[in-house]
């Protein structure tokens, strides 16, 4: 009986000092103090900092990257409140849940605007982010406005001659070059300037067969006269200059050489003959252009061509003389595209009456197109571009965020033209927006998880059953483990001797890594986070726990000095 009552009092005197411990421990934490995210069954859930997307319900590694899974922060918005006293949040269109409004009113439809309470914001993509969290974060906000867009782009170019001023001189006639007036590439000329003297049989003996008709057509023969008419429009097509023809009508002689002159002022560009040299009419004798007036052929990008448009001015500078600033207009826009550069050719036209541009100069242009006046524009850095649809991040205020999809239209200057799904006056994270998107795309991937449980267990039945989830499940194992009291000094001993070669991994100092290659197989382990992590075998870093990586010992050095480290 005595045994009983000792029993009885250490039994009552157990259940008093747990009732007092549980009183002092309700006292002192408040439901603010929570910091970890539950699923629907209480428990704690673990997610890797690298692949947001892994959640487990227990600690341990991530399957991906081996790092140590870390509890999940709760960022969801707990509301004690009744329904009748929920909190609008904010409102949106019935009908586009990325058109959102700060009070209630009508939609771009005309529809009425629908409240987004404080306890559905969740499921609509919001985020909530602590004050001092944001500043961590460093996190900035600006309001979306309305404004001039210019649309100016800025390209290079190549001056090249004026095609409708540049032409070769040749003849319809062969002969020989007696003598040559311009005996120079790059000789200046002015119109009706001697080029060359030429000699040629065919011209000579047409002179001679005009002379004789005209002899016979003195008598008034109508035969004689054919023949003179055909002689002379014989020497017209040969293209002999008029004033020869006037001349052989005139003297009634026979020129042996006819002089060629050049029928536009200019520089002659490229001479393809020399004196005493044959010639026929398929070889130009000379290429001569104006130079006073140059093309400068720019190269403009597909997504570019629609800000210019012909007529536009633009401005070119040279390296030659970088502080003069040449101005001109857009003259032509090519109409194919280039498909190696994809790029177009426009063309526009300098004045270069001093002669100080030369043809292939290369050149910075930019040309000034309209500006697109009253555009909701957005800084080029709010937006979240993944391919597939471009986001902001809509600030809601007291801390509470939401991504939304909008439509671009023309980048210029650092800002995109928003077509749609913002409007003006709208708060967005200018900065540090990709942290908040991350933890968005988290809160995603915690519905998944956390979705009814039924459908959970089906699949890990059916995975289970084929044998594809090779990962121990920690509620099935019904193995006693009976060696637990009499392992754990081992497990600490263990546990002591893994601490102290995990610590040798990390190098210090000027890192000597061909000495820790031991087995002498050129070799090592590094880990890709930490770079001084490095090791002669195969394990993990016990500073992330990501799983080291195989590299030469050559690699390796190189990946040290690239990221700051020294090594022998």
């Amino acid at each position: 009986m005595k045994k009983i009552g000792i029993y009885a009092l250490l039994v009552a005197a157990g259940i008093i000092a747990g009732a007092f411990g549980y009183g002092l421990y309700t006292n002192n934490s408040s439901p603010s103090d929570t910091h970890t995210h539950l699923s629907e069954d209480g428990k704690t859930l673990y997610t890797c900092g690298m692949h947001p997307n892994i959640i487990e319900e227990e600690p341990g590694d991530c399957p991906i990257c081996g790092m140590k899974l870390q509890p999940i922060k709760n960022t969801s918005a707990k509301s004690s409140a009744k329904k009748s006293e929920r909190k609008i949040i904010y409102w949106r269109a019935p009908m586009n849940p990325n058109e959102v409004y700060d009070k209630p009113g009508k939609s771009r439809m005309g529809m009425d605007l629908v409240p987004v309470y404080e306890d559905e914001a969740s499921s609509e993509g919001m985020v909530t982010v602590n004050g001092s969290v944001l500043q961590s974060m460093n996190v900035k906000m600006e309001v979306v406005k309305t404004g001039d867009l210019s649309l100016n782009v800025v390209t290079y170019g190549t001056l090249t001659t004026n095609e409708r001023k540049e032409i070769y001189i040749n003849t319809k006639f062969s002969g020989w070059i007696e003598k040559l007036y311009v005996n120079e590439t790059g000789a200046k000329i002015r119109k009706g300037e001697k080029l060359a003297e030429v000699y040629s049989p065919e011209v000579f003996a047409a002179e001679q067969e005009v002379l004789t008709a005209l002899k016979f057509n003195s008598g008034g023969n109508g035969t004689a006269s054919e023949a003179l008419n055909n002689g002379l429009k014989k020497l017209r097509l040969l293209e002999v200059p008029e004033a020869e023809i006037s001349r052989l009508l005139n003297e009634k002689s026979v020129n042996r050489l006819i002089t060629i002159k050049t029928p536009i002022s200019g520089t002659v560009l490229h001479k393809n003959v020399l004196e005493g040299e044959r010639f026929t009419p398929n070889k130009p004798l000379f290429r001569i252009a104006d130079l006073t007036e140059l093309w400068l052929l720019a190269d403009i990008y597909e997504e570019d061509l629609q800000k210019i448009s012909k007529g536009d001015l633009a401005e070119a500078t040279f390296t030659y003389k970088p502080s003069k600033i040449y101005k001109g207009k857009v003259s032509f826009i090519y109409p194919t595209i280039n498909s190696k550069t994809r790029t177009a050719k426009v063309r526009i036209v300098l004045k270069n009456n001093y002669g100080e541009l030369k043809p292939e100069m290369f050149a910075n242009v930019t040309i000034h197109g309209n500006k697109i006046s009253n555009a909701v524009v957005v800084p080029e850095n709010a937006v979240i571009r993944s391919g597939k649809q471009n986001t902001v991040i809509v600030s809601l205020g007291e801390g509470k965020f939401k991504p939304v999809e909008i439509t671009l239209g023309i980048y210029s200057e650092g800002f995109y033209q928003v077509l749609s799904g913002l409007n003006r006056n709208t708060m967005i994270v200018s900065s540090g927006q990709f942290m908040i998107d991350s933890e968005s795309n988290l809160k995603s991937a915690l519905k998944l998880f956390t979705s009814p449980k039924t459908v959970n267990e089906k699949s890990d039945t059916t995975m289970n059953m084929n044998g594809a989830d090779k990962k121990p499940n920690t509620k099935m194992n019904m193995k006693p483990d009976t060696n637990k009291k009499t392992g754990s000094s081992n497990e600490k001993m263990k546990s002591h001797e893994n601490n102290d070669d995990e610590k040798s991994l990390v190098r210090t100092g000027v890192i000597d890594v061909k000495s820790i290659d031991k087995n002498g197989d050129g070799f090592v382990y590094q880990d890709f986070m930490d770079w001084n992590v490095i090791s002669d075998k195969d394990g993990r870093c016990p500073v992330c726990g990501m799983y080291l990586q195989k590299v030469s010992i050559k690699e390796a050095e190189k990946n040290l000095t690239k990221h700051g480290f020294k090594h022998k």
